[in-house]
């Protein structure tokens, strides 16, 4: 790229943790052109993955059913870069009428038409989701390439509050005895997050009961099982089939602010591949994902023993990347909440739990 930007937008519509992992993107442009106004065009309830983050001027919130609006007002601010990071027909067509001088995206088969300055994809690219979008930039000339994990920025109000939601769980957990040894206000806070959209990516609700249950039986911590809009029900189920005091059901965290902050008051998260636990991650809380059908590798910092994985790895259909299954759901079902808690009692560290 034989020119410094002044105007640069970044494309990512959804999913809230795809928008989130598209972040550091940002960062990496707005060290290589600190001059630049780098805005970001997503779509609600996404934008929360970028709020008061530094790197990101403007936020702008597409809408659903005005694409004339979306195209004149794209046109108007006149970038002289835009970068589809989502690389999908809407993401594609915004891109391709954006009046920009560089047009950049992924060079998919279907979506390389709407780019003059197509991305390659290559074997030498790393996996894990924001370093392969940083790997794909590499490829404007920049000067300087480095990998930040994403972040997040909780408001000072949410983490006010997240701090005495965790002093009121701590007091409310009564599940040892007096003379236990550990007083409240230190019990350890094990969050569960067991939602998803996908059903080929949610571990089974009596599974997280039963890890649950092994948790606050076996160790010195307590289970916070997170909800969020639409997720009471199944939150609820797990604290019920738990049927022990030291497994509680979070307060509603329905922002992502709230919910990062928090995940700040937890010592480790187990999730499902869902947004929670890559809010997790950008909280800086340790992380153990429960995968079924998705790739951990696209999905789970590399390297970083802070971030955990267990899946059924006996099985060939193992990360089929579906989402639906013609075997039962035996990646998840058949994979035993004892083994989960192996691995959980690991990173924790047995001599601390005991």
């Amino acid at each position: 790229m034989d020119f410094t930007p002044e105007k640069i937008l970044l494309i990512q519509f959804r999913q809230i943790g795809d928008v989130l992992l598209s972040a550091p993107a940002a960062e990496v442009l707005k060290a290589n052109f600190p001059g630049a106004k780098i805005d970001f065009l997503t779509q609600a309830p996404s934008n929360q993955a970028l709020e008061r983050n530094p790197a990101i001027d403007e936020v702008l919130i597409y809408e659903n059913g005005k694409p004339l609006k979306w195209l004149f007002e794209i046109r108007r601010r006149r970038y002289d870069l835009v970068i589809d990071l989502m690389s999908n027909p809407r993401s594609a067509f915004v891109t391709a009428i954006s009046g920009a001088r560089i047009k950049a995206g992924p060079a998919y088969t279907y979506s390389a038409w709407a780019y003059n300055l197509k991305l390659k994809l290559g074997s030498g690219q790393r996996e894990y989701n924001p370093f392969f979008k940083i790997d794909l930039l590499s490829q404007l000339g920049l000067t300087r390439v480095f990998y930040p994990y994403p972040k997040c920025y909780p408001a000072d109000e949410d983490l006010a509050w997240a701090q005495a939601a965790a002093r009121d769980l701590r007091k409310a957990d009564d599940h040892r005895p007096s003379g236990g040894g550990t007083k409240d206000e230190d019990r350890k806070l094990i969050a569960f997050s067991p939602a998803s959209r996908r059903i080929t990516r949610q571990w089974p609700a009596e599974h997280y009961a039963r890890l649950a249950a092994l948790v606050v039986q076996k160790t010195k911590a307590a289970v916070l099982v997170l909800w969020g809009p639409g997720e009471k029900a199944l939150a609820e189920s797990i604290v019920r089939m738990a049927a022990e005091p030291g497994v509680m059901l979070s307060p509603e965290t329905a922002t992502l602010s709230k919910l990062s902050a928090l995940l700040k008051q937890t010592e480790l998260l187990v999730a499902n591949c869902n947004g929670a636990k890559h809010i997790a991650q950008a909280s800086g809380i340790p992380t153990l994902g429960v995968y079924g059908s998705s790739r951990p590798e696209s999905w789970t910092p590399p390297d970083d023993p802070q971030h955990q994985v267990v899946r059924n790895y006996g099985l060939a259909c193992i990360a089929c990347q579906k989402s639906d299954c013609a075997q039962a759901l035996k990646c998840l079902k058949e994979l035993a909440p004892e083994t989960v808690f192996a691995k959980l009692e690991h990173m924790l560290g047995r001599a601390a739990l005991k």
